[in-house]
C-alpha cells in the first residue's frame, strides 16, 4: 500500500502523469553522434531531473529483486524512460544502438560510444570563438552567436576537481570565475572597433572587470543610444527644412521701365496692351459698363480704350537653393525620401504658378488708367 501511495504522489520518482508517453523527445535535442553528444547529454539530464527521473538514469534506483512487489512498477517507469531516450536519438544512429531493458545500462552504453574526447573539435571551436566578430551585426545577434560557441566548447571542457577530499578553497567556483573573465575579453575583442573602441577602453581600464552580463548591458545601452541619434525623424526634419519654400513678393518696382508703353513700374511679361489679351476683371476694375454702353471711367468691350498694365515683380526664392538640386547634395536621404522631396518641390512650383494667375484687384496702385 505504501508503494501505491508513491505511485500517485507527483513528488515520487515513480510517478507518471497521463501526458507521459514513451514516443516523445522530452529533451528537445536529437543525438547525432560524437559531434553533439555532450549537448544532448546535458539536455537529457536536465529533462529527466525536471521529471524526477534522474535517479533511474544514474542508477540510484536499481532494479528490484525478482520477489519484490515493486518490480512491476519499476519496469513500467523504466520502460517509459527507455522510450524517451530512444526517441531522442537520430534514426540513422538508433539503428546501430542495441536495445536494452535498463535505462541506466542504455545511458552508460551511449556514453561509452559517443562521449569521445576530440582535441581537434576543441581546437576548431576555440578558433571559431577567436574569429567571431560583430561585423556590423546587432549586439544581440553577435552575442548570441558567440554564446552558442561558448556552450558547445563547455561540453568538452572538464571542471577541475579536488582529489584530496579536504579542499575548502572553492576550486570549482574560482575556475568558473576565470572562465567568465575569459568570455568577457572575447566578447569585447569581437566588437566593432569603429563604434565601441571608447567603451571597450573604459571597461578595460576599470580596476575590477565587471561581470559578462553587466558588460553586455553597457554595450546594448550604447547601441540603443547610437540608434536614437540616427532615427528617421531627424532625416525627415532635414528634408522638411530643405524643401520649405520662402516666397517673397517684392514691390521694388522703381527699377522697372518698359519702353513699349513708356511707363515705369512695368515689364513686357504682363503688358496687356502689347499682347491684346485682356482678362475679364480688367474691364470691371476699370469701370466698364458692358458692350455698347456709353463711356464711363473706362470703356467695355464695345469701345476702344487705351490701357496700361503694370506688373508686380515676383521673386520666388526657396530656402534650399535657386539652382537645380542634385541627388548628391542630400546624401542622408533614402531613395523614397528623395522621391518625396522632388514631389514636394514640384507641388510648390505648381502652387506658385497658380498664384501668379490671379490678377490685380480693383483700385490697386499697380494699374494706371
Amino acid at each position: 500500500m505504501e508503494f501505491r501511495r508513491k505511485i500517485n504522489d507527483p513528488s515520487s520518482p515513480y510517478y507518471l502523469s497521463n501526458s507521459d508517453i514513451p514516443g516523445i523527445n522530452i529533451c528537445g535535442v536529437t543525438l547525432r553522434g560524437e559531434s553533439n553528444y555532450r549537448e544532448w547529454a546535458t539536455a537529457t539530464k536536465n529533462a529527466f531531473r525536471a521529471k524526477r527521473k534522474l535517479v533511474f538514469l544514474d542508477g540510484s534506483i536499481s532494479r528490484p529483486t525478482t520477489n519484490n512487489d515493486d518490480l512491476d512498477d519499476w519496469y513500467s517507469v523504466n520502460s517509459m524512460l527507455v522510450g524517451w531516450l530512444m526517441s531522442s536519438i537520430d534514426p540513422a544512429v538508433r539503428s546501430n544502438v542495441a536495445y536494452m531493458d535498463s535505462v541506466h545500462d542504455l545511458w552508460d552504453d551511449l556514453k561509452v560510444r559517443f562521449d569521445v574526447a576530440d582535441p581537434m573539435r576543441m581546437h576548431e571551436l576555440k578558433d571559431a570563438i577567436r574569429s567571431c566578430k560583430q561585423a556590423g551585426k546587432s549586439v544581440t545577434i553577435y552575442f548570441g552567436r558567440l554564446k552558442s560557441l561558448w556552450d558547445d566548447y563547455s561540453n568538452y571542457r572538464l571542471l577541475p576537481q579536488c582529489k584530496c577530499g579536504g579542499c575548502s578553497c572553492n576550486l570549482d567556483k574560482e575556475f568558473l570565475k576565470s572562465v567568465e573573465i575569459e568570455k568577457t575579453h572575447e566578447f569585447l575583442m569581437g566588437l566593432d572597433s569603429n563604434v565601441y573602441a571608447t567603451l571597450r577602453s573604459n571597461v578595460l581600464s576599470m580596476t575590477s572587470l565587471p561581470p559578462l552580463n553587466k558588460v553586455y548591458q553597457l554595450v546594448v545601452q550604447e547601441e540603443r543610444h547610437r540608434n536614437v541619434t540616427r532615427t528617421p525623424e531627424n532625416s525627415d526634419n532635414a528634408v522638411a527644412f530643405a524643401i520649405r519654400p520662402s516666397r517673397s513678393f517684392t514691390t521694388d518696382k522703381e527699377k522697372l521701365f518698359y519702353t513699349h508703353c513708356k511707363k515705369d513700374n512695368h515689364d513686357f511679361k504682363h503688358c496687356f496692351k502689347l499682347s491684346g489679351n485682356y482678362p475679364e476683371w480688367w474691364f470691371a476694375n476699370k469701370g466698364g459698363r458692358g458692350r455698347g454702353s456709353s463711356p464711363g471711367t473706362g470703356r467695355g468691350r464695345g469701345g476702344p480704350t487705351t490701357v496700361t498694365a503694370h506688373a508686380v515683380q515676383v521673386n520666388e526664392s526657396p530656402t534650399c537653393s535657386s539652382a537645380p538640386i542634385e541627388r548628391a547634395s542630400l546624401p542622408m536621404l533614402s531613395d523614397a525620401q528623395w522621391s518625396d522631396f522632388l514631389k514636394m518641390l514640384q507641388n510648390g512650383k505648381n502652387s506658385f504658378s497658380t498664384e501668379k494667375l490671379t490678377g490685380p484687384r480693383f483700385e490697386d496702385a499697380d494699374w494706371s488708367g
